[in-house]
C-alpha cells in the first residue's frame, strides 16, 4: 500500500525560497532549485504557486508578514530593562545572522527586482509602515517610562530609525569592519540619547 502523499509545510518551501535566492540570486532563481532545498517536486510548486514570479510573490508576503516579523521584536523589547534598550534589542533582532557577501549581494539583488515591480513595492511599502508603527509604540512607551523627553518627535524618530535598521546593514555590508549587532547598536543610540531623559543625581 503506498504512503500518504507528503504534506508540503509553507514554511518549509519558504526556507527553501530564502536558501536559494541567497545561494544563486532571484535572476538565476529557478523552480527546481526550490524544490530541490524544499525536498519536493517541480510540479507541485507550479500547481501551489502557478509561476516563478507567484512563488516569489508568496515568498515576499510570508517574508513581511506584520505579525510574524514582528514577534521576535517585541520578545526582544519586553524582555529588555528599559524601552530604549528594548528598542534597540529589537532593531537588532531584525537583522537576523550576519551573512557572506555573495549571498548578501544575491538578497540586494532581489531587493532591485522588487522595487522595480509595482506589486513587489506594494507589499514592501505595507512592511515598512507597519514596522514604523511597532518602532513607534516603543517610543511611546520610552516617553511614558520618563526615558525619552516629551517633546521628541516619535514618528521622525521612528522613521529614522527604521532608515537606520536599513542602511547600517547596508554600510557593513560593505565594509564589515565591526559585527553588524554592533553597528546597529552604535547608531541607534547615536540617534536617540539625544532624547534621553537626563538621570537624577543623588543629593
Amino acid at each position: 500500500m503506498a504512503g500518504r502523499p507528503r504534506t508540503i509545510r509553507e514554511q518549509d518551501i519558504m526556507a527553501a525560497v530564502a536558501e536559494a535566492v541567497g545561494d544563486v540570486g532571484p535572476i538565476r532563481l529557478t523552480l527546481a532549485d526550490v524544490a530541490r532545498a524544499a525536498g519536493v517536486s517541480t510540479g507541485a510548486l507550479v500547481q501551489r504557486y502557478g509561476s516563478k514570479r507567484g512563488l516569489l510573490l508568496g515568498f515576499v508576503r510570508w517574508a513581511t508578514d506584520h505579525d510574524a516579523f514582528v514577534r521576535p521584536m517585541r520578545e526582544a523589547f519586553e524582555a529588555a530593562p528599559d524601552p530604549v534598550e528594548g528598542l534597540v534589542r529589537a532593531v537588532v533582532r531584525t537583522a537576523g545572522r550576519e551573512s557572506g557577501p555573495e549571498e548578501f549581494a544575491n538578497n540586494l539583488a532581489f531587493l532591485h527586482l522588487e522595487l522595480a515591480d509595482e506589486e513587489f513595492r506594494a507589499l514592501l511599502g505595507d512592511h515598512v509602515r507597519a514596522v514604523r508603527a511597532e518602532l513607534l509604540d516603543y517610543l511611546a512607551a520610552a516617553v511614558a517610562g520618563g526615558h525619552l523627553v516629551e517633546s521628541a518627535d516619535l514618528g521622525a524618530l521612528a522613521a529614522a530609525a527604521d532608515s537606520i535598521r536599513n542602511g547600517t546593514q547596508l554600510t557593513w555590508a560593505m565594509t564589515r569592519s565591526e559585527p553588524l549587532a554592533d553597528e546597529l547598536r552604535r547608531d541607534l543610540l547615536t540617534l536617540l540619547d539625544p532624547y534621553r531623559v537626563p538621570r537624577r543625581t543623588s543629593e
